[in-house]
């Protein structure tokens, strides 16, 4: 092979050929498996679950509220194109279901619950009746 191209231009091709191999390893992702389907992380849905369950536990320690599941709903975005770090997920949405929900009193309380420790409106929380057990 002929290299002459690089003594008559000197080094500035391999610079901008090495240059442009350190681009392309720098973009490679490593790191955080993403679910391809939703765009979550692993480390994403861990958040959540501790959310939803710290949830569960204020609202069942209040008086009137019984028994609790609750779901909240919440969205990743990147925070860079090149790398893999996700700022904190916004919440979306989130359901109570409650024992003692269909009370006026204790749905203010609950939406008032949720909407300070999320910081998000009244009408991104739904709060909805627990269905009794049947014998």
């Amino acid at each position: 092979m002929n290299f002459s191209f690089l003594k008559e231009k000197g080094s500035k091709y391999i610079i901008w050929i090495l240059l442009g191999v350190l681009v392309l390893i720098m973009a490679i992702p490593v790191g955080k498996e993403e679910d391809s389907k939703s765009g979550t992380t692993s480390s994403d849905t861990a958040i959540q679950g501790e959310m939803e369950l710290q949830l569960k536990k204020v609202l069942t320690s209040m008086e009137g509220v019984g028994e609790v599941e609750v779901m909240i709903t919440s969205k990743s975005k990147k925070t860079d194109l090149f790398s893999d770090k996700y700022e904190d997920g916004e919440v979306l949405g989130v359901v109570v279901v409650a024992q003692g929900a269909g009370n006026p009193t204790i749905d203010a309380k609950i939406l008032d619950a949720v909407k300070a420790l999320f910081g998000i409106e009244a009408h991104k929380i739904s709060i909805v009746k627990m269905r009794t057990q049947e014998v």
